[in-house]
């Protein structure tokens, strides 16, 4: 998730929790090519990104939005679960925005969900990340200078990591070794170490495993909320809830496969919205599997020398 996905995953310290790569002011950015900021009295264009859908649909940046599909865009909360309606259901994003003294009707065309924006092979709008793709997330800090970090020790971390799905012993510990493969990849980057095309791939095999602790995140508080012992752990087809502005529901977005383990999707109600349901122990177990996969396809390439 250069593609800054909305939901890339970016790993907060141990014992915090997960949060998304990108703030929900970039939600879909990779697709739509825009980016919000909040502004005075609500949202404001931040960046309209060259050769983009919302470059084709007439924004420009100073633009102050006011509505999104009809929706008050007052927050980039607001605005981030438009945009996850609509890539869901493949529709057009219709703005209202207001430039100078006049507003504007502008639109993000349903043809948005379709492209795929800076990468070597574009991928279908279903098809999950992969090492193919260029990605650009917002970095860690890099590790101090006297700190040796090499492609090779991170790639043997990232093998270690859910080596035939068996995770580090807790939650904690897994969110520090994904943090710390994260801060290395950083690493890299900051001192030229690796070509771009090595270090997006590293970033991408990384999204899958950033993407596992926030699963693993929420079957943690589900257990916590039903009081569940911890030497009880749940089945793989075990539940828990989730809604629509959620790390979960960013994590559904972003990878399509992981749609298998929703049992039912968030929806208005009577009284706020009714929570979603779905099984973050099936999703862990995929996101792994697929991450392996990806980690295998990347370390092939290496392997044959083609940086």
């Amino acid at each position: 998730m250069a593609h800054a996905r909305l939901v890339t995953l970016v790993l907060v310290l141990a014992a915090a929790g997960s949060a998304r790569a990108a703030g929900p002011c970039e939600e879909g950015r990779g697709q739509t090519g825009l980016a919000l900021a909040a502004a005075a009295g609500g949202l404001a264009v931040a960046a309209v990104d060259d050769d983009s859908a919302a470059m084709a649909g007439g924004l420009r940046v100073g633009d102050a939005v006011v509505q999104a599909n009809g929706t008050l865009a007052r927050s980039c909360g607001d605005y981030a679960r438009v945009v996850r309606e609509a890539r869901r259901e493949r529709k057009a994003v219709l703005l209202l925005v207001r430039r100078a003294d006049t507003e504007l009707p502008l639109v993000l065309a349903a043809s948005t969900w379709e492209r795929a924006v800076a990468v070597v092979a574009a991928p279908t709008p279903a098809e999950a990340p992969s090492v193919r793709a260029l990605v650009a997330t917002p970095p860690p800090s890099p590790l101090p200078p006297e700190t040796h970090v090499s492609v090779d020790e991170v790639t043997r971390g990232l093998s270690t990591l859910a080596d035939d799905g068996r995770p580090r012993a807790s939650l904690t510990a897994y969110q520090k070794d994904v943090l710390h493969l994260r801060r290395q990849v950083e690493t890299l980057a900051a001192r030229a170490a690796a070509p771009a095309a090595v270090l997006s791939g590293l970033r991408t095999v990384l999204e899958y495993y950033e993407g596992a602790a926030v699963a693993w995140a929420s079957e943690e508080t589900q257990r916590e909320r039903e009081r569940r012992p911890r030497h009880l752990p749940a089945g793989e087809t075990a539940t828990a809830t989730f809604f629509e502005d959620s790390e979960a529901a960013a994590l559904l977005d972003e990878f399509p496969f992981l749609r298998a383990t929703v049992v039912r999707d968030p929806a208005p109600g009577l009284v706020g919205e009714s929570a979603g349901v779905w099984r973050p122990r099936q999703a862990r177990a995929l996101l792994w599997e697929h991450g392996r996969e990806e980690l295998g396809r990347l370390t092939g390439w290496l392997a044959a020398g083609t940086p």
